[in-house]
């Protein structure tokens, strides 16, 4: 397997690395909105997957440039769970806007994949690279120049479409161990108290 080590900057598209939509005061939910926030409360199952419950807000003056894409990676800038999760239109139903604490990552199709981006920021080399760059000590944050100059190691494309299946895979799989695990320990609960009330 040949690998190219590489920096994020020299793999960027389009609008490259650019902030989310930035409120000017509190988001507040408005049912009858046009377009659904993420917000840092929205990423679930340890940071790796956004939840449907997103906040829905107005769409005036919001230019069409924030309407996130399939494809885009989300990047938490702010807080200690430094994550990046991928957006997908198929599994949201949109449209949807990053809010200001998270990054809009977009990555050239032809020389990267997503979702194996997304997977090797959120690997141990990358985020201990981000922990020792964080500013700020009542919330830290990560600078756009950080994200900029995360290093990646960077194999074919086949090579990384099939890692990042592996990687979802196993995200799946820790999930659903963590599902069951909370429901045994719910039937064993309930199995105690029915012992003690039919006693």
């Amino acid at each position: 397997m040949q690998v190219k080590n590489t920096t994020l900057k020299k793999i960027l598209h389009g609008e490259g690395i650019s902030s989310g939509y930035s409120f000017r005061s509190k988001i507040e939910n408005n049912p009858d909105g046009q377009y659904k926030v993420i917000q840092l409360k929205d990423f679930i199952n340890d940071y790796t997957a956004i939840s449907q419950d997103c906040y829905k807000v107005p769409a005036e003056d919001i230019k069409d440039k924030y309407v996130l894409k399939t494809g885009n990676i989300l990047f938490i800038s702010k807080g200690q769970n430094n994550n990046a999760v991928v957006y997908s239109e198929k599994d949201l139903n949109g449209p949807y806007i990053a809010s200001s604490s998270l990054y809009v990552i977009e990555v050239n199709p032809k020389k990267a994949n997503p979702d194996f981006i997304a997977w090797y920021i959120n690997q141990l080399p990358v985020q201990n690279y981000i922990k020792q760059n964080l500013t700020g000590t009542y919330t830290p944050t990560v600078n756009r120049k950080v994200v900029e100059n995360i290093p990646i190691q960077l194999p074919a494309l086949e090579e990384q479409a099939y890692m990042a299946s592996l990687g979802k895979l196993a995200i799946m799989e820790k999930n659903l161990h963590a599902q069951i695990s909370e429901l045994r320990e719910l039937l064993i609960n309930n199995q105690l108290l029915n012992h003690i009330n039919n006693r």
